[in-house]
């Protein structure tokens, strides 16, 4: 991935979907160190030749994680050992068979093969299904950060009760005592008279305090009242109220010329004559201010004002709300006053006096609150004496250069410092709804509260406890005033300098001034020179902000990202510190690249930046064109609009939305390596500015129509799949019900642009595709359709329909929201298919082809709904007779809808009603139940009615059911009743010539119908084990077994019939069916409800969340020393250490006898599939149905037991596990054709990952079928998929496509696929009619098949019941046949190099059956076979010797006509180890046997070489 162009900052973690990682170090701590490897694909290695374009050109789809493994010694089932292993093992290179010893000739290719692993279904969408987590709420998500009850302090009453010259009479002063108030002595030493100075004093004393508050707010009018008498409070007060009306007043009360407050909550002023103290009552001062108000107590015992302020607010309440009682009508006409609306700030408690210092202004309080920086210099000069400087005075302290509003100079620099770091402690300390309040409602409020924190901390030094209401904790030792210390120490310490620097500049200046006026000297005036800049002072700037952002950026780099993390979500201290960062254009990138990492760390992330005002700023930062600050600006819009989508309304203000749209039109460049992944935060950002806000589609339209174009252009960048999947979404919310950008997106075809995707190589895209086609066909629905629009749309959905075989369970659920839709905006249409449908299926149950002359009420029916679904005649007469033909004249037409998308695309979605995904077929029967509704309420509903009763009797017939299924039940059915989707058939392809619902290979139309009709519990299938038996419903076929396959199959010496054909043996009794695991966030369907389409998708809420999840830092699994990251460095050792110790003893496993018991569990099931994991203790077993058990093959314990949810009849034909090096999963195909994936599979928590169709056109083969067999290649990422098909179907699991359909050649069915696990390019198919295919993937089609051994007179005969390729090893490739045949095969070769040919029997029948399984262990040169005969025979591959024949252990305690001799039903090596596994089919046992080998003395097998004792079997 291309780096960020500001430190790495877009690194990692942003590409979609995910690159491989390497999540494990190159070295290993207890390994040796080895070269990194990487074959920069996703799980597709590059194989020289192909001609394949999924496979070469695709590198950005399979994620999946890249472990990379330090052991030279290596060795899984997707590799063989590195050259070094073999030669100690003493195998030699050039015995290895089809000329592939030269695969590993090159040690770094061999390196690569087995220290290069890549995960599978374990990217977020096989997590969460495409789904957002149940929690996820887009209404909590987000935390109220806005203030809509934000209110202005518009007026203030400024009340100076000073009386100078007269003390009041409670209070005695020291001399010297405080004299200053407002920074002017009250009573100037030189004044000659006391009156006039005073009056002069009084007046200074207001101006400087308005002045002071000014600096505060310069929008509130003052009004300053000197010594006022109650006349004049009350007549200022009320008049102020008046015109604030519902905003807030400020009332200041400086009372150091009255006396103190009264307990009782009375405050002093003058009399006209300032001959007496008149008090005045709290309750007549809150009648007079009103609320709400602000209040700022500076007088001596003001605690006590708070107190009994309080008591008038509960008086007045009181008050209040007797007056409402007595008058309702009171608050129609007068507005409530809200009392308890009220801030108080006093400057001690009820206790204490102010202080009396002589170094301190009188109004100390005061000068915090107003002029905080002087008050703050004072006090820490005061504080911190500087000996070594003594021209830093208290005098200095006040002439420190420079103006607040101007950060760059140092008294501007101090105010930020200031601002920022109050800012912060209160951040920190204060709870956020309080901080909020108090900080973010109102700027004058916020800035006197930030002040009050330094009086906190200044007057608790005198004595003096500042109070304020509501009450806030003690902030005086919070450590940021240790840097605000440091910060004035470093400015303090230039002041001095700087004066003298700013005298110098001043003198110069008046010498210029001078010479321009021709004063000096007596000089004649000169022409004035030329104006020279003020030159900037030479001030050393502070490191404050740089120090605090490197902190800042040492909590990100600690802050952990797993939720369960302690720590995690606790927030930086910092934070509003990078908000005041902001401000400077020094500090902003930095900055700016800091808030995006700290966003990126999830939505609390983002919660917090709001909550703490960050909005405005980035909201005015749109408006600068400065190219270095647009990558990080796009990512943090991204973020926030990814939790927020309410900020659509700002970004239409001032056009802010285009900085986006130039970003993505290519107009505006920006300097960072990886473009496209901005560009593509760009179109989430316009996607969600667009989404359900009318005003910014038609903004987006007028002022960049361009941008549909750009969009189209992204399309193509192959490269990019973030980009291609947001393009698509920005088309799709732009023209989601908005006609005009509908029109304009027609006219340059953008949906056939769009369309063209819908086999991209990344499954998101793919879903993004769909969701945009979605989108472009609802807009316009209930309108009418002009006639080109239709087309078009037609043609979309024709092409769209081949995706429902996609392997994403994601595009298919996009799939059933576009057919939903589809299907609602052409109703009418689909009505008519779905009539025609019914017929169709009534004349294929009753055995006669379709007869148009049988319809006549179709004439009236159909022809009356009207083609578009105009009920044109609702009374028209409508007959239909169930048997036979009415008798009009007139011949109907009964094809409206065939070979018409509308009939392709009801039958698809009947399809994908049995999807084996719950949420798709979920999604699909919702549509289907609404069609059905509509139809059975359409003016063709009561003939609806009588098929489908006429169908589910059909059906009753066929399966030789009785009436009796349908008791109760009327045969007419009521047109108010509401039916529930039963399974409904799984479908073959849409295109399928024969009758839809006549499928051979799935669940009838009649049982979905008899589901329909009350039959809510199926009987139980019968065992497929009970062959021939007497039972009257036939066991799961192709089709079934006719007289005439007998007949023919007599004829032959070895019929090629499945080996078990005739079997009358019993199993066990079945166990009760399992629990069958759920699918990630899937919710049931509540059919309470009735069914409404269109069905609504969420695959744009699930793609948003990419942008709430950290992607700047590697996961959990990737930092060294996490849980996730020690679990699977212990795999990796253990995995090693599993290999080594079993690596020598495989030598020896040729010669030594196996038949050494070694454990024996029952599994309640004929095992009829089984597979043991290669380093987990797991053996995995399916019985005859679809139970699969996960067993602790040590401890003999069952760790799960769920249900595969075949449909009835089918049962499991194969079993695989993937992703064995680190977590695996499993993998399962049925004969149904479906293949699945379960995750946690051995544990309560199992869920199903994945699922989809593997093989849709099963077809009949020659004689039986196989249902479905597959191999799965780790290293290449591929499926692939035969069985009752004309093809091998090859599956790329990283782009959950088939890449190619390989033609079998054949037939036949294939019972049996085996590959090469190195290259992944050749794979050998075994047939039922005996014959063996080899096939290279890398030729053509129609040369792909590479060799056949078909000759019945020298290899195989009868059906081939298994065939299988050694991973390592010699590489043989082994194939069985039914009739006791083996056959060892090189693909070099016409003929067989060895083989085991039966002895001729007289009873050909048994004979042809004789051989029921066959074994191959993967890297040890033996395989086993399982017989008829109920034993099991151990051969070596060398010489073909049988080293042992067992016979596995059988209850005694089974039924009593159950012969002793039952078939083998599985067995199975160990991938490793040196044990196998086997059981029968009339018991539910599994036997367990290692070789004689194991139980040697050490130093025997491995020459004294000193194997690693890992494990000893039982």
């Amino acid at each position: 991935m291309a780096r960020g162009a500001t430190d790495g900052v877009y690194a990692d973690g942003t590409k979609h979907p995910q690159p491989v990682l390497d999540i494990l170090p190159d070295t290993a701590p207890t390994t040796q160190p080895q070269r990194r490897q990487s074959n920069g694909t996703n799980g597709t290695r590059s194989t020289p030749g192909s001609d394949s374009e999924e496979d070469d050109g695709l590198q950005m789809q399979a994620k999946s994680t890249a472990i990379r493994n330090a052991a030279s010694t290596r060795q899984t089932r997707s590799g063989t050992t590195t050259p070094s292993v073999k030669q100690k093992n003493g195998e030699q290179a050039s015995g290895v068979r089809h000329g592939w010893a030269s695969q590993l000739d090159d040690v770094e290719r061999a390196q690569l093969l087995s220290q290069n692993f890549f995960m599978y279904y374990e990217d977020k969408r096989h997590e969460t299904a495409g789904n957002p987590p149940p929690e996820y709420d887009p209404k909590t998500i987000v935390t109220e950060w806005r203030m809509k009850d934000r209110l202005k302090t518009v007026s203030a009453i400024l009340a100076v009760c000073l009386n100078v010259g007269v003390d009041p009479p409670d209070v005695i002063k020291t001399n010297p005592c405080a004299k200053l108030e407002c920074w002017v002595d009250p009573i100037p030493p030189e004044s000659s008279s006391n009156q006039q100075s005073t009056n002069n004093s009084n007046a200074q004393i207001g101006k400087n305090l308005q002045s002071q508050y000014e600096n505060l707010s310069l929008r509130t009018r003052y009004k300053v009242i000197l010594d006022p008498t109650i006349e004049e409070l009350r007549k200022y007060t009320t008049s102020l109220r008046r015109t604030a009306h519902a905003e807030r007043l400020l009332f200041h009360y400086n009372g150091h010329g009255v006396p103190k407050p009264t307990a009782s909550g009375e405050v002093w002023c003058f009399n006209r004559s300032y001959t007496q103290y008149i008090p005045i009552s709290l309750y007549d001062i809150q009648d007079w201010v009103g609320a709400p108000g602000l209040w700022v107590w500076d007088c001596s015992a003001s605690g006590g004002i708070i107190k009994g302020f309080l008591e008038g607010v509960e008086k007045h309440n009181i008050n209040q709300q007797e007056a409402l009682r007595q008058d309702p009508n009171r608050a129609q006409q007068h507005p409530l006053i809200k009392w308890e609306d009220c801030i108080h700030l006093a400057g001690c408690r009820d206790n204490e006096v102010l202080p009396t210092n002589p170094d301190l202004p009188a109004d100390l309080f005061t000068s915090c609150l107003t002029t905080p920086i002087a008050m703050a210099l004072r006090f820490f000069i005061l504080q911190n004496p500087i000996p070594n400087n003594p021209a830093i005075t208290l005098d200095t302290a006040r002439a420190i250069p420079g103006k607040v509003s101007e950060r760059r100079t140092p008294l501007g620099e101090l105010n930020w410092i200031f601002t920022a770091i109050t800012d912060t402690i209160a951040w920190n300390s204060l709870p956020p709804p309080l901080f909020k309040k108090l900080f973010r409602q109102d700027l004058m409020v916020a800035a006197l509260f930030r002040n009050f924190l330094l009086a906190q901390r200044v007057m608790r030094m005198y004595h003096c406890h500042p109070q304020s209401w509501p009450q806030i904790p003690d902030t005086h030792g919070h450590p940021l005033w240790r840097s605000w210390d440091l910060a004035v120490e470093m400015i303090l310490s230039q002041v001095p300098r700087l004066i003298e620097q700013q005298k110098a500049e001043e003198a110069v200046n008046a010498e210029a001034a001078q010479l321009a006026n021709g004063q000096l000297n007596g000089m004649p005036a000169q022409a004035p020179p030329p104006v020279q800049p003020s030159s900037e002072l030479e001030y050393v700037h502070s490191d404050f902000f740089a120090d605090q952002l490197s902190a800042f950026e040492v909590y990100l780099s600690s802050a952990p990202a797993n939720a369960g993390a302690a720590g995690y979500a606790s927030p930086p201290e910092q934070l509003p510190i990078v908000l005041q960062v902001l401000l400077s254009q020094v500090h902003r990138l930095r900055a700016l690249i800091l808030l995006s990492k700290f966003l990126d760390l999830g939505p609390w992330a983002v919660n917090l930046a709001l909550s703490i005002g960050i909005f405005p700023y980035v909201l005015k930062l749109l408006q600068s064109q400065a190219v270095e600050l647009k990558p990080p600006m796009i990512f943090i819009w991204a973020r926030i609009l990814a939790v927020d989508q309410s900020c659509q309304a700002d970004l239409l203000k001032d056009n802010g939305y285009t900085y986006f749209t130039s970003i993505l039109n290519n107009a505006t460049g920006i300097p960072q390596g990886n473009i496209a992944e901005h560009r593509a935060m760009c179109a989430f950002v316009i996607a969600m500015f667009c989404k359900d806000f009318r005003p910014g589609q038609q903004a987006v339209l007028e002022s960049n129509p361009e941008i549909i174009d750009c969009c189209l252009v992204h399309l193509l960048d192959m490269e990019n799949p973030l980009l291609r999947q947001w393009s698509c979404l920005c088309l799709s919310n732009m023209w989601s019900n908005f006609p005009p950008t509908k029109k304009m997106g027609f006219t340059v075809l953008a949906h056939a642009r769009i369309r063209d995707r819908s086999h991209d190589p990344v499954p998101e895209v793919r879903a993004a595709c769909l969701d945009a086609l979605t989108n472009f066909v609802v807009t316009g629905t209930g309108e009418p359709i002009d006639a080109a629009v239709q087309l078009e749309e037609e043609t979309l959905a024709s092409v769209v329909i081949a995706m429902g075989m996609d392997g994403s369970i994601m595009v298919r659920k996009e799939l059933t929201v576009f057919y939903s839709t589809f299907i609602k905006k052409y109703e009418g249409r689909f009505l008519v298919a779905a009539w025609e449908q019914l017929l169709e299926e009534r004349d294929k149950r009753c055995g006669r082809e379709e007869d148009e002359s049988k319809d006549e009420g179709l004439k009236n029916g159909v022809n009356g709904f009207g083609i578009n679904g105009d009920a044109r005649n609702h009374q028209r007469d409508m007959s239909l007779t169930l048997g036979g033909s009415t008798g009009g004249g007139q011949k109907p037409s009964r094809t409206l809808s065939k070979k018409t998308i509308y009939r392709a695309m009801w039958r698809q979605t009947l399809s994908m009603s049995a999807d084996p995904h719950p949420e798709v077929a979920r999604n699909a029967s919702i549509t289907v139940d609404y069609v059905i509704n509509a139809l059975l309420e359409s003016p063709l509903g009561e003939y609806a009615n009588e098929i489908l009763d006429e169908i589910v009797l059909l059906g009753l017939k066929r399966d030789h059911g009785t009436l009796d299924g349908i008791n109760g039940i009327t045969r007419q059915r009521s047109r108010d009743i509401r039916p529930q989707t039963p399974p409904s058939p799984t479908a073959s392809m849409a295109a399928r010539g024969d009758g839809y619902f006549a499928l051979s290979r799935t669940v009838s139309v009649t049982q979905a119908f008899k589901g329909w009709f009350g039959r809510q519990t199926p009987e139980p299938p019968p065992s497929p084990t009970k062959r021939g038996s007497s039972s009257h419903q036939v066991p799961y076929r192709s089709r079934p077994l006719t007289p005439g396959d007998a007949a023919h199959a007599a004829h032959l010496a070895n019929p090629p019939l499945r080996p078990d054909a005739h079997d009358k043996f019993t199993g066990p009794a079945h166990e009760p069916k399992a629990p069958v695991p759920k699918a990630p966030h899937y919710t049931e369907r509540d059919f309470s409800q009735p069914a409404s389409i269109p069905v609504k998708s969420n695959f744009f809420t699930w793609a948003a969340s990419y942008f709430r999840e950290p992607q700047m830092r590697p996961s959990e699994t990737d930092e060294p020393g996490s849980l996730d990251y020690n679990e699977r460095l212990w795999r990796r050792n253990r995995n090693d250490k599993i290999i080594a110790g079993s690596q020598p003893l495989k030598g020896a496993a040729g010669s030594q006898r196996w038949d050494v018991p070694c454990g024996y569990f029952g599994i309640g099931a004929a095992p009829m599939e089984m597979v043991f994991h290669q380093f987990e203790p797991h053996l995995v077993t399916s019985d005859d149905r679809d139970s699969i058990a996960v067993w602790d093959w040590e401890t003999a314990t069952q760790l799960m037991r769920f249900s595969n949810g075949n449909p009835e009849g089918s049962r499991i034909t194969e079993l695989r596990f993937i992703n064995e090096d680190d977590q695996a999963m499993l993998m399962t195909g049925s004969s149904d054709g479906v293949i699945k994936i379960y995750r946690n599979y051995d544990q309560k928590s199992v869920e199903l990952a994945s699922s989809f169709r593997a093989l849709s056109d099963l077809v009949v083969s020659d004689y039986q079928n196989a249902g479905l067999v597959f191999d799965w290649q780790q290293g290449q990422g591929r499926v692939l998929v035969a069985g009752d098909d004309r093809v091998v179907r090859v599956w790329q699991a990283g782009h959950e496509l088939y890449i190619a359909d390989i033609p079998a050649r054949s037939g036949s069915c294939i019972t049996s696929l085996t590959s090469d696990q190195v290259e992944g390019n050749v794979f050998v198919a075994g047939f039922g009619n005996g014959t063996v295919r080899a096939y290279d993937q890398r030729m053509s089609a129609r040369d792909s098949m590479i060799m056949a051994w078909a000759d019945h007179k020298t290899d195989h005969k009868s059906w081939i019941v298994g065939v299988h390729l050694q991973r390592g090893g010699m590489r043989e490739l082994i194939s069985a046949e039914s009739n006791g045949g083996v056959r060892l095969w090189d693909i070099r070769m016409r003929k067989s190099v060895s083989q085991i040919t039966p002895a001729a029997q007289t009873n050909a029948r048994n004979s042809a059956r004789q051989l029921r399984t066959l074994a191959v262990h993967e890297h040890a040169p033996v395989f086993a076979t399982g017989g008829q005969d109920h034993n099991i025979r151990i051969y070596n591959t060398t010489d073909l010797k049988r080293l042992s024949t067992m016979e596995p252990y059988m209850s005694l305690w089974r039924a009593t006509n159950t012969a002793r001799n039952a078939p083998i039903t599985a067995t199975a090596f160990h991938p490793h180890r040196l044990m196998m596994a086997c059981g029968a089919v009339n018991d539910g046992h599994v036997n367990l046997f290692k070789c004689e080998a194991e139980k040697m003395e050490k130093g025997t097998i491995d020459h004294g070489l000193g194997i690693v004792e890992e494990w000893r079997g039982a």
